[in-house]
């Protein structure tokens, strides 16, 4: 059960220091016209999103019956397993390799438009230039409008991100080997809590003290890439091979270490007379 709340909670603290997340709901935030609407408006992306990821690693949970105490061994069980460890593994390197290199957290302008992402956002814009004019940010929307698209990013962050969404996913799938619901439930009750700071916490800042998001907005990037990146990815890398051992054990014929049974003092006939 430990080893359950401890890979929970590692999954937490990396969606937690990601510093992607923080770093968008601060933008939302030093809005002029309505920081705290919009600020709140990603929050609230990031909750559903973070939801919606966590609906995916339950029903890859489910997809071999791990739910069950009695959980056969199937190579349907040890390729999800194996699959999500590959996923933190890429995601944990990810990073260590960027907090190594101290790579800025934004991209900048000309390595962006070298990417797959931005030519397809350019194939988006000439294919829908109606939509696309609305998460245009030079363009002047009506306000809830504005709101509607932070909440997508919201969104987007916890809930489709390549670097955030094989966490929670690994998540979900890691709530559902818990076998007792209450139990279970206080597992994704702390993952949740832990992995929803960043997205809320600009709104509880701008709301409790209007106007202080611009200002530490860049004392905290400054602090997530040369920390954050490099913190994350220890807690990434050390479930990656959690999960991955966990794999191993759902590989049918594999033969878990287990240590050898206890034998009695006064043997299988009994004390003697």
């Amino acid at each position: 059960m430990n080893n359950h709340y401890a890979i929970l909670a590692s999954l937490g603290a990396a969606v937690l220091l990601s510093p992607e997340i923080t770093v968008l709901g601060l933008v939302a935030a030093s809005d002029r016209q309505r920081p705290r609407t919009f600020a709140w408006a990603f929050g609230v992306g990031t909750v559903i999103g973070l939801s919606f990821a966590l609906a995916l690693g339950f029903l890859l949970a489910k997809t071999h019956g791990s739910t069950t105490e009695e959980d056969p061994r199937t190579w349907i069980g040890f390729a999800v397993h194996a699959a999500l460890a590959a996923a933190l593994f890429v995601v944990g390197m990810y990073r260590l390799v960027n907090a190594i290199r101290n790579a800025p957290i934004e991209v900048p302008p000309e390595q962006e438009e070298r990417g797959f992402t931005h030519r397809l956002g350019r194939l988006f814009e000439a294919t829908f230039p109606s939509i696309a004019r609305r998460f245009d940010g030079s363009v002047e929307i009506p306000i809830f409008v504005r709101a509607m698209r932070w909440g997508l990013l919201g969104f987007a962050c916890d809930g489709l991100h390549p670097k955030i969404f094989p966490i929670v996913t690994a998540a979900g799938h890691e709530a559902l080997q818990v076998p007792e619901p209450g139990q279970r439930a206080i597992g994704i009750a702390m993952f949740a809590v832990i992995a929803l700071i960043p997205g809320l916490i600009p709104a509880v800042v701008e709301t409790v003290h209007s106007g202080v998001s611009a200002r530490i907005k860049e004392a905290f990037e400054n602090f997530m890439k040369r920390y954050g990146r490099l913190i994350s990815s220890a807690f990434i890398l050390a479930v990656a091979v959690l999960v991955g051992s966990n794999a191993m054990d759902e590989m049918p014929g594999h033969e878990s270490a287990q240590p050898p049974a206890a034998v009695s003092p006064a043997g299988p006939t009994g004390p003697s007379p």
